[in-house]
C-alpha cells in the first residue's frame, strides 16, 4: 500500500559567503549611499541581484522551517550587521533592515 507522504523538500542551498578572495563590488568601493541601497532593496530583487551589487553576504542564516533565509552584512562604520531576508523558494527579497 502506498502512503499519502508529501515528497520531501528541496534542500535548501544557501549563497556563498565572503570569501577573502572576492573582488571589490559597489558597496565594498563606497560607490551606493545608503538611500540607493534602500531603494534597490525596496524592489524586492533576487538574490543573485543582490549579490551582483552588494557581494557576498558575510553569513547566511536559515530557519528550521525554511520559508525563509537571512543574508548579514557587516557594516565596520555600525560595528554592527544590515540583514536581508529572502524567500527560500523564490529567493528573492521579502524584507530588509539596512542601517548607517
Amino acid at each position: 500500500m502506498m502512503g499519502c507522504a508529501p515528497p520531501p523538500p528541496d534542500p535548501f542551498i544557501p549563497p556563498q559567503t565572503k570569501l577573502p578572495t572576492d573582488g571589490p563590488n559597489s558597496l565594498s568601493e563606497g560607490l551606493l549611499t545608503e538611500y540607493d541601497i534602500w531603494e534597490f532593496l525596496g524592489e524586492y530583487p533576487s538574490e543573485s541581484d543582490v549579490v551582483l551589487l552588494l557581494g557576498a553576504p558575510d553569513s547566511v542564516w536559515a530557519s528550521d522551517e525554511q520559508p525563509y533565509y537571512i543574508m548579514y552584512y557587516y557594516r565596520s562604520q555600525l560595528q554592527d550587521f544590515n540583514s536581508i531576508e529572502l524567500n527560500t523558494k523564490t529567493r528573492k527579497v521579502t524584507g530588509y533592515e539596512w542601517d548607517e
